[in-house]
């Protein structure tokens, strides 16, 4: 099994990392072997075990291109988290000003409206490139790109951080609703 992928000539170094560590990390923790072509910026991924493998490494390699520090991409090797990637060419044409606008409506003064969503959704968010990509957890991933995507849009911030804290009431309301249903039941 063999994939190729490819990686921005600036995230290559962040890629192989100090004297290699980071990729023999990579090939260590998904029993992969890693070749990088660092002229076409062309990452070969190849493993002899399965597909699994390969498309871990994979994710962690794309999560490392698209801004992540090595160790929040590791993150990816837990079984139940996972990376997206939204393009700002979804919401924004070819305006660089605009672009840059954008991120920075994503990113909030002072970095607030990020550091909200990643709390609150237990979430990692990279605005990096042409792209806002996300690493959490299954449960989390749909809200977290819910809330990045409201503001993509042009909602208010006040907006989406309204609709945060009521998505973080609701949970812990329906968390009391299922304690209660289990209280009502009678074991005798």
């Amino acid at each position: 099994m063999e994939e190729i992928i490819r990686v921005g000539h600036n995230r290559l170094p962040v890629l192989i990392g100090p004297n290699g560590t980071v990729k023999k990390q990579i090939e260590k923790k998904t029993k992969t072997k890693i070749d990088i072509d660092s002229h076409l910026g062309e990452v070969t991924i190849s493993s002899d075990q399965s597909f699994f493998e390969v498309h871990t490494a994979k994710n962690i390699i794309s999560a490392i291109g698209r801004g992540f520090s090595p160790e929040n991409a590791f993150n990816l090797l837990k079984d139940d988290f996972v990376l997206e990637v939204i393009p700002l060419e979804d919401y924004v044409k070819n305006s660089r000003h605009r672009h840059t606008q954008i991120k920075g409506r994503v990113i909030g003064r002072e970095g607030r409206i990020k550091k909200l969503i990643e709390s609150k959704f237990s979430s990692i968010i990279s605005v990096y490139g042409k792209t806002v990509s996300i690493i959490a957890s299954e449960d989390n991933i749909k809200d977290a790109r819910d809330a990045v995507e409201k503001i993509l849009a042009g909602a208010k911030h006040s907006t989406v951080i309204k609709a945060i804290k009521r998505s973080s009431l609701l949970e812990g309301y329906k968390e009391v609703k299922e304690e209660e249903k289990i209280d009502d039941i009678d074991f005798s």
